[in-house]
């Protein structure tokens, strides 16, 4: 664990205020006085629970040779993130396990310290041996990317030997239970209470659409880094002189033409690239007297990108600096252009081929 940083989110502070507002009556009913102190604790006690389960996860990682980033606690739980992919379907399973089984082991020491306590001390432990249980069969529940649906996802890792084929399956699985309680909360609605119902209908509406956002982040970064930017890029492009005047680029270049953007070249050397996005620096009187050079990013200020590099990698730069195309370079020497649409389009047709087997 040694070296793993341990970062709280802001919304960390609504579950400890959550969790003290919640047991605080609980305590003051049970063993009279203000309960607040007995409150506090176990509701540290319980976040604490909630830490040791990631520690599980981090654990296992690290023991089957994986480098743990770090670990961020949240008001739903926690993520712990890894630098790097999980090899094999049964690593998968071992660190999806990893953190129910470190919350199963709580469950059943504090059960045995509610069993041997008295007073307000069986109540902690109690209220912590029910929580911890709780947490055991929430994070169990086949819904991906919750521990159970990433140790299905493993499964049928398994048993397809493709990774993007068993979460695609595992965030199916996921939709429906999600699709399920939606129509429950309905029912509910109807039958019952409304706010429980409204309750279960979102509970469903987030299962699915975590499903969802988890399988395609999963299939964005699977597809990319098994790919080089070499295989993606472009070598087909135009190129704009550093003299040419602004006016005369958005005649000759974007007018009538898709791009948006092109890779400024002098002598086989890149300096730059030029977009659409830089002219709105200057206004149309001034492109007249505005030379290419003047508008452009300059070489020295684009990510570098290398024909050897994954593909995810450019894909990263791209999102991240929000361009369009970026420029494949060894040194300053242009190789290509690697294009977000050409990414994206690349991972679609992944996708769509994962969605058919």
């Amino acid at each position: 664990m040694a070296g793993i940083p341990i970062r709280l989110h802001i919304s960390w502070l609504l579950l400890l205020f959550f969790g003290v507002s919640s047991l605080q009556p609980l305590f003051a009913a049970q063993i009279g006085g203000s309960g607040l102190p007995m409150a506090i604790i176990t509701t540290l006690l319980l976040l604490l629970a909630i830490l040791l389960h990631e520690v599980g996860h981090a654990v296992m990682a690290q023991r089957l040779g994986l480098k743990v980033k770090s670990i961020t606690l949240f008001l739903t739980g926690g993520i712990t993130e890894m630098d790097g992919d999980v090899a094999r379907p049964g690593h998968e399973l071992k660190i999806a396990l990893a953190g129910p089984l470190v919350s199963l082991v709580l469950t059943v020491l504090t059960a045995a310290l509610a069993w041997w306590s008295l007073g307000e001390y069986r109540l902690l432990w109690t209220v912590l041996a029910a929580c911890n249980g709780l947490l055991t069969i929430f994070n169990m529940l086949p819904c991906y990317p919750l521990d159970g649906g990433r140790a299905l996802r493993a499964i049928f890792w398994y048993l397809h030997d493709d990774l993007l084929q068993g979460t695609h399956i595992a965030s199916n699985i996921s939709r429906v239970i999600g699709g399920g309680l939606m129509l429950f909360g309905v029912v509910v609605m109807i039958r019952a209470d409304v706010w429980t119902g409204l309750l279960v209908i979102l509970l469903g509406w987030m299962t699915s659409r975590s499903a969802i956002s988890s399988y395609l982040q999963t299939a964005l970064h699977y597809t990319l880094s098994r790919i080089s930017v070499g295989e993606l890029m472009s070598r087909t492009y135009r190129t704009v002189s550093p003299q040419l005047t602004l006016d005369l680029f958005v005649g000759q270049y974007l007018m009538g033409h898709s791009e948006q953007g092109f890779p400024v070249v002098q002598s086989e050397r890149l300096l730059g690239v030029i977009t659409v996005r830089n002219l709105r620096r200057f206004s149309i009187q001034q492109w007249r007297q505005t030379l290419v050079s003047e508008a452009m990013i300059p070489h020295s200020d684009l990510p570098p990108i290398h024909p050897n590099d994954a593909a995810h990698v450019a894909y990263q730069a791209l999102t991240l600096r929000h361009f369009e195309q970026l420029p494949v370079t060894d040194g300053e020497t242009l190789l290509g252009m690697i294009r977000h649409r050409d990414v994206l389009a690349f991972v679609q047709k992944n996708i769509k081929h994962a969605a058919q087997k």
